[in-house]
């Protein structure tokens, strides 16, 4: 595989280079432009859409012209567009027509004195009759450009020269041009004059060179080649002259015209396929998505050589960035897409932002940002031609979170979808587009903050076949890399283990990752271990990866590994949130018993909770209250088996008001509030125990902390009232009637 330049739309300039017949066209065409009757100018065009190749074609036609005696035929290659004004324009072409007359005769003559002064006679006969329109240019574009009584483009020179004769002295402007075409008929040699890209100059610029090559340079032996997009030259005619039918108008100045060959979608594909393969690797398993991209959606997109070369340069620009690092199916997708479907694929690059940011558990894409987010993918898709039904198979090979399955669901909930794709570990390893790891790659050529990369997934496995302070310390150094979302590079790495094959599992040693993960939870927590409800992303995906381990480690060495944990980990925070799902998980405490949840059974959780509960007991209260996991560690040290010892020591401690409100306040958290069940967990009396707090808040001066725990439990009841006094009556009520104890769980 060799390097190739960029294309840069750059024409062809030999038949090696022709893909698609052109040649033998060019050769017919530069037959048909020095075969025409040599005693009136003639005006050819040469019509295409843009990007459709006539400028190649133009590049072979001026091939084959210039391999042709220079006695025969001599070519000037007009370039109107890098010159200012009208004159400018006139006296332009007037001087290449001089060089070339002057070329052509001195090619037939003996290049002798009278030769030379021939030749010279002839190109100052140009010269002045170029000088002497200039004048009348101005009169006429004073006039408004159309002379009264002149067909527009019969006798305009005739009427000009008459208006100018006046003015100058010597032959009058109708005397040169006759004078002059002489000299052209006798020459005997074809002028061919090549002008490219019409369609793209200004509309008067368009209007000034169409009269000129018809009306004021139709010389005999001159021939003038136009190229342009025929709808383009139409539109700008019709805005510079005032017409109504631009086309019509056209036909008066155009005498032939050929269309450039649309190259048959097969062929292009194939140029496509072909020049893709000398610059970039596919690896053989995805040989096949590769040329099915090439096939449906470069059957759609490479409708020109210039979207060809297009999409190949785009290619050039990010392959040496995103060598290895990307999926090529994908990355040719997204790169046609970028040149074919341009609003589209800014929707798209929104869409995979907002999908990384919720993969990480970090963010949330709301019911209406999903109806915003349909609304501005439709309205892309119809700037661009298209449709969900026709593209929405496409994206769900390429986007992640796109469903195409749930014929009968509104279109929002086919986006961001979770779980759609059968092969999330496959895309990860393959770095596909729908990989979060990766997607971003795509857009900005740069790895993520947060992105795991084929090192350091190598790295994570070493670790884990080597011990479990590897692991834990490879996880650690992970977590100093965070993304825009939030999220570090360790959580995208759990999120990759989630998607291990499973006999790829059984290679590592398993015990070392339950091992590892648990002594690298509290830390990749980090500022998430906060007084709170809700856990740090870390502990959900460690969890989520314990179960996954349960499914190919054997059930004795894993629910021992559980164990070890409880003693060993230093990290208390998630070993408290373990210990609680498997309290509920198991029906040890509350009414939300599911056994399927549980990584282990009663027996593992019996000797995990001792465990836990010495462990708590060591702390002690204070040393729990002090840990920024105390809400936890509380409810967890009483629901798992330590309620009566721990409320012993709290009724004691409770005789202090300070203490106790500083306890109650390790009962909720910003984001919850505190209940009577959440106090039955660790009071006989929640009802006492809310006088008591409710008398403390109505002292004076006010006592903050206990206004502030009445608070949240008014919030917890939805209280809004001013008799909170009922509210005490009625907890006081239930207990005399037996209704003690905690009811929902906290």
């Amino acid at each position: 595989m060799t390097s190739q330049p960029f294309h840069g739309d750059r024409p062809i300039q030999s038949k090696d280079e022709d893909r698609f017949g052109f040649s033998a066209l060019a050769e017919r065409i530069a037959d048909a432009l020095t075969s025409q009757a040599a005693e009136k100018g003639f005006v050819f065009g040469l019509e295409g859409k843009w990007g459709s190749g006539k400028s190649s074609l133009l590049a072979l036609i001026l091939k084959q012209l210039s391999a042709r005696k220079k006695t025969d035929v001599n070519v000037v290659e007009f370039r109107p567009w890098l010159i200012g004004d009208r004159d400018q324009l006139l006296a332009a072409l007037f001087e290449d027509l001089a060089k070339a007359v002057a070329e052509a005769e001195h090619a037939a003559g003996d290049a002798t004195g009278t030769s030379v002064r021939a030749v010279k006679g002839v190109a100052e006969q140009i010269r002045s009759f170029a000088s002497h329109l200039a004048p009348v240019g101005k009169l006429t574009s004073l006039a408004g450009l159309i002379v009264p009584g002149a067909t527009q483009l019969g006798d305009i020179v005739s009427k000009i020269a008459e208006a100018a004769a006046e003015r100058s002295e010597g032959p009058s402007l109708v005397e040169q041009k006759e004078k002059l075409s002489e000299a052209l008929r006798q020459l005997g040699c074809r002028i061919v004059v090549t002008i490219d890209d019409v369609d793209r100059l200004e509309p008067s610029e368009v209007r000034e060179l169409l009269r000129l090559v018809r009306s004021v340079a139709d010389f005999p032996n001159v021939t003038y080649l136009l190229c342009y997009d025929a709808r383009a030259l139409e539109r700008s005619i019709e805005t510079s002259t005032g017409v109504a039918n631009g086309a019509a108008y056209l036909e008066k100045i155009i005498q032939t015209e050929v269309a450039v060959p649309r190259p048959e979608s097969f062929a292009l594909r194939r140029w496509f396929l072909a020049e893709l393969q000398t610059f970039t690797e596919c690896g053989h398993r995805r040989v096949s998505e590769l040329q099915m991209v090439i096939d449906e959606t470069g059957g759609r997109v490479l409708n020109s050589p210039r979207a060809v070369v297009r999409v190949l340069d785009s290619i050039r620009a990010f392959w040496p960035s995103l060598k290895g690092r990307v999926d090529l199916a994908d990355l040719v997708w997204l790169r046609m897409t970028a040149v074919g479907s341009p609003n589209f694929y800014r929707w798209a690059e929104e869409y995979v932002t907002h999908f990384v940011a919720q993969s990480t558990g970090r963010a949330h894409v709301s019911e209406s940002e999903r109806i915003l987010s349909v609304k501005e993918m439709e309205q892309a898709l119809v700037a661009d031609g298209l449709s969900w039904e026709k593209l929405c198979y496409e994206m769900h090979r390429h986007l992640p979170g796109i469903e195409v399955g749930r014929f009968n669901s509104d279109r929002e909930e086919r986006l961001y979808a979770k779980n759609v794709r059968n092969s999330a570990a496959q895309d990860i390893m393959d770095k596909r587009l729908a990989s979060p790891s990766h997607a971003r790659i795509y857009f900005t050529l740069l790895d993520p903050p947060d992105g795991v990369t084929e090192q350091d997934q190598n790295e994570f496995v070493a670790a884990a076949v080597s011990d479990w302070k590897d692991v834990a310390e490879v996880l650690h150094r992970m977590s100093a890399h965070r993304g825009d979302a939030g999220a570090t590079k360790a959580e995208r790495m759990l999120d990759n283990l989630l998607h291990f094959d499973a006999e790829y599992l059984k290679k590592l040693a398993i015990e070392n990752l339950i091992v590892g993960l648990a002594e690298a939870a509290d830390r990749l927590a980090g500022a998430e271990q906060v007084d709170a409800w809700g856990s740090p992303r870390a502990w959900y995906l460690t969890i989520r990866i314990y179960r996954r381990l349960a499914e190919v480690y054997p059930s004795k060495k894993f629910r021992a590994a559980l164990v070890k944990i409880s003693k060993h980990s230093s990290s208390l925070g998630f070993l408290t949130e373990l210990l609680r799902r498997e309290t509920f998980a198991l029906g040890v405490y509350g009414n939300r018993r599911d056994p399927d949840k549980a990584l282990g059974d009663r027996e593992t959780f019996d000797r995990i909770a001792a465990v836990m509960i010495k462990r708590f007991r060591r702390m002690g209260l204070e040393g729990v209250m002090a840990h920024p996991c105390a809400t936890d560690m509380l409810y967890a040290w009483s629901q798992a088996g330590g309620r009566d010892e721990l409320n012993k020591e709290i009724e004691r401690k409770s005789e202090d008001d300070d203490w106790l409100l500083a306890f109650l306040q390790k009962l909720y958290g910003p984001t919850s509030n505190l209940s009577r069940d959440g106090l039955a967990t660790f009071f006989d009396s929640p009802a006492k125990l809310l006088r008591r707090i409710y008398l403390l808040s109505a002292s004076d001066p006010t006592n903050v902390a206990a206004a502030e725990v009445i608070r949240s439990v008014k919030a917890g009841i939805h209280f809004d009232g001013d008799d909170f006094q009922a509210i005490v009556e009625a907890w006081e009520d239930r207990e005399r009637s037996g209704e003690q104890g905690p009811g929902q769980e906290e």
